[in-house]
Formats: structure tokens, C-alpha cells, sequence
């Protein structure tokens, strides 16, 4: 073993199955992918388990049945068996067949699904009993005028048709908060959504036919600005790059003050918000689950591309300078990138820190599930984060090699072109605009001149009385 390097807990035969039916081949990178799931348990660990395998069973079909027996690979198909099963250890609890069975099996299988495909906050059951990532493949089938209830395809099918994974050309969905589109868009959603529940809503929509909806629509559609992402510029938008060396982690950081966040959502990878006023840009934590075949196979329908470029992003924001400066390498001994203010030591440095304060957060939560005694609770830390970060085959942002992340880098390169230096040692290192830069810089030559000149007036005078 490595010295000062940790010895990595065994799987037991629990797991080691669990590592197989989601298609690791190695078990031994497939550690933090376990303990996700296994802090997520629900009930008895070893009951969890085992059912998490059968649904990862039921799914995972390699392509040999035939039209007329594919229907069983439906989600239905799966609520229905466990449902009426007498002998499955999840649910004696519950009468076989019963009401009280039907809900606890659906909740408890979607729950897993949302772990299995890192899409857990949109299969959870909303507080008004939906879920995110049915309402959403159900607005898609409306959309073609195809009825669906979401449950009654396969798993892939309502990832894929759920629209929730970023794809090529999603540019409404990538739309700023802020458009005026978007937000008719969603009131128009909310309305139909709640006339389900209220008889004041449905009498609202039977008011309005579908043509004066539809016309509403688009009077906000004609007047609505798409921050640069119109149809009609599309073409020329996905034309252009990028440079890594502009556009990375540490330059949204110190010049666009946006903080790095972890998430487990897949769907959430590159996106940037605000909250509370600060700007956050989620990263996908877990870049260990792309090893396991399953995730990106029929069964679970997220696509290899997007997988790609997710793991070709981190070395791009987090190693936008791969080759090390000559000082660096000059002064290594001395320990030169600990101090050096330059883009790339500093953004070296920026990396350590951002990995550093990633590995304290599960230490923090080691302590806090000790002292609450659940010791079943382990660390959910992925090494290949950091591999991913420090790979030196770094490129430019282009369309071509990201084209389902690139409404999210048009995006943060928008946010960067705006925003304004906070700090005046930020407004010194800001060189994306150059008359600003050599202005302040001139500015700050004259203003130290005066100073000078008045505080050798100043002592002049006081030399003058002694």
C-alpha cells in the first residue's frame, strides 16, 4: 500500500453484486458509486440492496427479447409484480395487493430509479403528488398529441422523452430565468397543471380556447429576447469557441464571483444560478458513475455524448493552462506556484483549494453521522474528480466536441462578458477589456504620483518649521 494513501473498504457480497448489475468492471472504482446509493437507503440496507439489483435487472435488457414480450421492460410492468409479490422482503409490511402496497412500491421504486440514473430530484414525488420528470415527458406527449401516462414505457424512454438532460439544440430550455418567453411559458404550464386540482382552474381554462391561448403565446414570443440564443442566430452561435484559458473555473471565480458547487444531478451539470445574489455553477460530482456500463447503455437512456463531454469539461475548467510555466518549473523546489500571482499558477492553486474544500465536506458529514451514531454512513468522495481535473489533454470550448453543454457555456461566457470587476484588486487583473485595464492602470500611476507629490510637499513644510 502507498504510504499516507488510506486502505479502501472491501465490497461485501452485497455490494460486489450491486457493482456487477450496474456494470463496473473494476469494483474497486465503483466504491464511492456505492456508498451514493447506500446512504440513500431506504428501510433495511440489505432489503435496499437487493431490490435496487432486481430493478437494475428489469431494465437492463440486452436487446434479445422480442417485439411482442418488450412491453414486460415497463415500468407498470415492474410496480405490478412487486405489487403482487408474497414474498419480497421491501414490502411484508404491506398487504400484497393492497392500496397501502401500491403506493409504498411505486414511491420506493421511482426513489431508486432516481439514484440508479443521478436524476433523483426529478423522480421524488412533489408535495402536489407529481414528480418532476413525469410531468415533464407527459408535456412532451401532449405536445406530439400522444397520450401517456409516463409509467407505461421503459425507463429509457422516460429519460430520454423527459427533455431533461441536456441535448443539441435545447435553447428555450437553456433560455435566461429572466426572458420574457420563458416566464409565459411556465404561467401557461402552472395554469394547466393546477386546473387537475381545482374547479376554478379548469372553468379559467375552459374559457380560453386553445387558439387564444396559443396567440397569447406567441405575442410574447414576438417580442420576447432570447439573450442571444434566437433561432435565427443559432447557426452563427454555435460557429464560434471559446478559449479555455478565458472561459475556466478560476476566471468565473475571481471575475465573474461565481462558487463552485457539488451536485449528484446529472441534469444539472454546467448550469449556473443565483441564489441569495451570489452566482453558483453546479458540477456533477460523481464523474466514477460513467464507468459503470448501465448508465449509459438502453437501459437507463442517458447518452455516451453526454457522458464524453461531461468528463472532457473538467480539465477544460479546471486545467485551462496544462503546461506548466518555465518559472514554475524553474522555482519548483521553492515551492514557486504556492506564490506566483500569474493565470496559471494562481488557477493551479484555485484547483487544490476547490478539491481541498470538496474532500473536507464529507469529512465534516463522517463527523456528524458519528455523533449521531449512523455508522453505516461513508464517504461519497469520487478520485476521479480529481484525476479529471489535473488530465492534460485539455482543449478550446467549440460546439463540435460539446454540443450538448453548449447552451451552458454560452451562457457562463454571457455572465463573464457582464460582469464587473467587484474588488478593486480584480479591476488590476482584469485584462478582458483593455482600455478599461490600461485607463485605471494610468489612473492609478497618476493618482500615486500626486500622493507622492503631496507627501513631499507636506514634509517640506514640516522640515521647514524645525
Amino acid at each position: 500500500m502507498v504510504p499516507g494513501r488510506k486502505r479502501r473498504t472491501p465490497l461485501n457480497p452485497l455490494e460486489a453484486d450491486l457493482a456487477q448489475a450496474l456494470g463496473y468492471p473494476d469494483n474497486s472504482i465503483a466504491r464511492p458509486h456505492i456508498n451514493y446509493i447506500s446512504n440513500r437507503h431506504i428501510g433495511i440496507l440489505d432489503h435496499y440492496l437487493a431490490l435496487f439489483v432486481r430493478v437494475i435487472a428489469h431494465f437492463d435488457d440486452d436487446g434479445t427479447t422480442s417485439n411482442a414480450t418488450q412491453k414486460s421492460d415497463s415500468i407498470q410492468a415492474l410496480l405490478d409484480e412487486l405489487v403482487a409479490s408474497q414474498r419480497d422482503e421491501m414490502f411484508n409490511d404491506t398487504e400484497p395487493g393492497s392500496k397501502m402496497r401500491k403506493e409504498e412500491v411505486e414511491d420506493t421504486v421511482m426513489y431508486i430509479l432516481g439514484v440508479w440514473t443521478m436524476l433523483q430530484t426529478s423522480f421524488v414525488q412533489l408535495p402536489n403528488s407529481s414528480r418532476r420528470i413525469v410531468m415533464a415527458y407527459r408535456n412532451k406527449l401532449s405536445e406530439q398529441g400522444t397520450p401517456g401516462t409516463g409509467l407505461d414505457d421503459n425507463l429509457a424512454s422516460l429519460v430520454k422523452g423527459s427533455g431533461l438532460l441536456p441535448a443539441p439544440g435545447h435553447w428555450i430550455e437553456e433560455t435566461h430565468p429572466d426572458d420574457e418567453l420563458l416566464r409565459t411559458a411556465m404561467k401557461l404550464v402552472t395554469l394547466l397543471s393546477d386546473s387537475k386540482n381545482s374547479n376554478n382552474a379548469t372553468s379559467m381554462v375552459q374559457s380560453l380556447s386553445t387558439s387564444s391561448l396559443l396567440d397569447k403565446f406567441d405575442s410574447k414570443l414576438a417580442v420576447s429576447q432570447a439573450s442571444g440564443r434566437s433561432l435565427d442566430s443559432i447557426d452563427s452561435i454555435e460557429s464560434l469557441s471559446v478559449k479555455a484559458t478565458r472561459l475556466n473555473a478560476f476566471t468565473l471565480s475571481t471575475l465573474g464571483a461565481v462558487e463552485i458547487v457539488f451536485t449528484n444531478n446529472i441534469s444539472h451539470h454546467m448550469q449556473l444560478s443565483q441564489h441569495g445574489g451570489r452566482y453558483m455553477m453546479e458540477l456533477f460530482a460523481l464523474p466514477c458513475v460513467f464507468k459503470a456500463k448501465t448508465l449509459t447503455s438502453d437501459a437507463v437512456g442517458i447518452s455516451s455524448e453526454l457522458a464524453t463531454e461531461i468528463q472532457d469539461s473538467y480539465s477544460i475548467l479546471f486545467n485551462a493552462w496544462p503546461d506548466s510555466p518555465l518559472h514554475a518549473k524553474l522555482g519548483a523546489i521553492f515551492g514557486v506556484r504556492k506564490l506566483c500571482w500569474c493565470w496559471s499558477c494562481s488557477a493551479y492553486r484555485y484547483r487544490k483549494q476547490v478539491v481541498a474544500s470538496h474532500k473536507q465536506n464529507f469529512k465534516a458529514n463522517a463527523k456528524k453521522a458519528k455523533r449521531a451514531r449512523d455508522i453505516s454512513r461513508r464517504s461519497e468522495y469520487d478520485p476521479q474528480l480529481a484525476k479529471l481535473m489535473k488530465n492534460d489533454e485539455s482543449s478550446d470550448w467549440n460546439y463540435d466536441l460539446f454540443p450538448c453543454l453548449w447552451p451552458r457555456i454560452t451562457i457562463l461566457e454571457e455572465h463573464l462578458q457582464r460582469a464587473k470587476p467587484w474588488s478593486i484588486w480584480i479591476l488590476f487583473r482584469d485584462r478582458r477589456d483593455t482600455l478599461q485595464f490600461w485607463t485605471f492602470f494610468f489612473a492609478t500611476i497618476v493618482v500615486f504620483m500626486t500622493f507622492l507629490q503631496l507627501a513631499l510637499g507636506v514634509a517640506q513644510v514640516v522640515g521647514s518649521f524645525r
